[in-house]
């Protein structure tokens, strides 16, 4: 059984999994026939990567995607039984739990395709090893250059228990709707797919290069597969696109509250000087909970249709609002970061103000706030690393 409100911490992620299933549904009429792998790295952006992942397998993505081998195990330890792909680096040391935990890795390298190789040789069984390729065709950061594709095709060809059923690479630049880059990098692709697809059985390969933007705003790279990341959170990259809904919200109730007089220089630092008698009020989040420092003084909350100031440096644990003039109190809610409207301001607003990414901001509010989900508006788990987790 849950605990009750009044013995959790006061401060949490909300995250609205209803929001999750609309997104994932929402990019599903943009991409035609295309498979869904949904990005799950990083606990899910902060999400929760097990809450995320049992959502969308059960409103039908097609894959997930974490960047390292204990993500996927940690999935697999939760029930998760949907294909995982492995977008980072693995050690040759991390083979044998990536074989245990039935993940596939993104082969980046012709070191690593050898060693692949070599295991998929030594093992038994019928069907075989199956791996996705990387190709690097103009981020320059993982992936085989062009003038290698033809040292894999070899490898591929002497290796037929190494089986490559996806091709891959990462788009630097999809986001700029603008940019050029995105074009080049598809016609380099072009060039791959004809090459290695034919080393492929008739069942095909899995094609992908498509990111958030790029489902949504370059439908040339939507192949057979795409890897959706921020927007099924409720972000476009791109910040154009209207029809998603962020998923997470984060909410805090007041714990005290201190009346200064005029003059008050307030915080560490007294970067914030009362120009009245003020009311201020305690928040117990900080930038350890993922609330930037960098808002200091800049941001606001919202509570009863009501705007609060963020004054003073955001601090470890806590914050502080300015509640002149308002009836929030001790005990009242406050959201610090809502959907952009009546709520509170988004993560894309937040992050803008802080100077950082939108991925790196909700990725934080992840490390140590509670996660409250709900369906139809109804509380259905909580999880958090410092309390027991309960789900309904």
């Amino acid at each position: 059984m849950s605990p009750t409100t009044d013995q959790r911490r006061p401060a949490w992620a909300e995250i609205d999994l209803d929001s999750l299933a609309h997104n994932l549904r929402f990019l599903r009429s943009r991409i035609g026939d295309a498979k869904i792998l949904a990005i799950v790295k990083a606990d899910a952006y902060g999400h929760g990567a097990v809450e995320v992942a049992r959502t969308v397998e059960s409103e039908g993505a097609d894959w997930l995607g974490v960047a390292l081998e204990e993500e996927g195990a940690e999935l697999r330890r939760a029930g998760i039984e949907l294909p995982i792909l492995v977008l980072g680096v693995v050690e040759r040391a991390q083979v044998p739990r990536m074989l245990h935990h039935r993940l596939t890795p993104a082969v980046s390298s012709l070191e690593q395709l050898s060693s692949w190789a070599a295991t998929a040789q030594s093992r038994s069984g019928e069907e075989g090893t199956q791996i996705h390729l990387k190709l690097d065709t103009g981020m320059h950061r993982l992936g085989l250059t062009e003038e290698e594709w033809p040292r894999a095709t070899e490898i591929l060809s002497s290796t037929p228990r190494l089986r490559l059923t996806g091709l891959l690479s990462h788009l630097a630049s999809s986001e700029d709707l603008e940019s050029p880059i995105t074009a080049e990098q598809e016609t380099c692709f072009d060039r791959a797919l004809a090459l290695f697809s034919a080393l492929v059985d008739e069942g095909g390969i899995l094609a992908h290069t498509a990111n958030s933007a790029a489902a949504l705003h370059h439908q040339e790279s939507v192949h057979s597969l795409v890897r959706c990341g921020l927007a099924l959170y409720g972000v476009d990259p791109a910040q154009v696109e209207e029809g998603l809904r962020p998923v997470m919200q984060v909410r805090a109730r007041i714990v005290e509250t201190r009346e200064v007089e005029a003059g008050a220089a307030v915080g560490y630092g007294g970067t914030w000087i009362a120009q009245r008698p003020s009311r201020l009020g305690v928040v117990a989040l900080g930038y350890a909970d993922g609330y930037p420092w960098g808002l200091s003084n800049l941001s606001h909350a919202n509570s009863r249709d009501q705007e609060v100031a963020v004054v003073g440096a955001v601090n470890m644990d806590m914050l502080l609002l300015d509640l002149t003039g308002t009836s929030v109190s001790i005990g009242t809610e406050v959201c610090l970061m809502g959907n952009g409207a009546a709520t509170g301001p988004g993560a894309s607003e937040l992050a803008g103000l802080a100077g950082m990414s939108t991925y790196e901001l909700l990725a934080h509010f992840g490390l140590r706030l509670p996660k409250r989900y709900l369906r139809a508006g109804q509380e259905v788990a909580v999880v958090s690393r410092l309390e027991p987790s309960t789900r309904e």
